[in-house]
């Protein structure tokens, strides 16, 4: 996945979802080849119905094709999204891409995030997993789900926020403080920082 950077911006860290979406996808494509491998084992035999031998070479293939269909939905498809999915942290940037067919990002500025929530669910406790909130103000917000080892992920979205460049946390604009201080303090008076005239 090629990301265009801007000039200065570097990738801090690039991941995919963790893989706990795929384990109901695993045990439904071992329960579909048990199911057909019993079905041609069934068909196989020599002692059935005349009714059903005369069909026995047709449902045999029936039954591969149908198998076939099943796997291309319930394990196949589920893996291409899962791996169509990234999390990608730069220094100035969260981005997440997702898609198979049709790819959809979704950027979100650092300097934006105001405050970041993590929520684990028992099973993503146990592989250290879990959603992360990037809270935008505004009733805005984006949610990264299944996001591996969450807790450190956000670390490093907290340490690449914080820095950041004083001016980006101002919406670009660009403070030069001392510039500031000069206009508030009468002429005359302008001596060193902190310093009483």
């Amino acid at each position: 996945m090629r990301i265009t950077l801007m000039p200065g911006e570097q990738v801090i860290l690039r991941t995919r979802p963790d893989a706990l979406p795929l384990a109901g996808p695993v045990i439904s494509g071992f329960v579909l080849l048990a199911a057909g491998g019993f079905s041609l084992g069934y068909l196989s035999r020599g002692t059935l119905p005349d009714w059903l031998a005369d069909w026995q070479d047709i449902l045999a293939v029936a039954v591969v094709a149908l198998v076939l269909l099943l796997l291309l939905r319930a394990v196949a498809w589920p893996l291409l999204r899962w791996a169509g999915h990234r999390y990608v942290l730069t220094t100035t940037r969260l981005i997440h891409r997702h898609g198979v067919l049709r790819r959809t990002e979704n950027q979100i500025s650092l300097s934006a995030i105001s405050q970041l929530q993590t929520e684990q669910g028992l099973l993503q406790r146990v592989v250290r997993s879990g959603s992360l909130t990037a809270d935008l103000g505004f009733d805005r917000a984006h949610v990264y789900r299944h996001v591996p080892q969450v807790t450190v992920f956000k670390e490093h979205v907290v340490r690449a926020i914080s820095e950041l460049p004083l001016t980006r946390m101002f919406d670009g604009v660009d403070m030069d403080v001392d510039a500031q201080y000069a206009r508030e303090i009468p002429r005359g008076h302008q001596g060193r920082r902190g310093e009483q005239p």
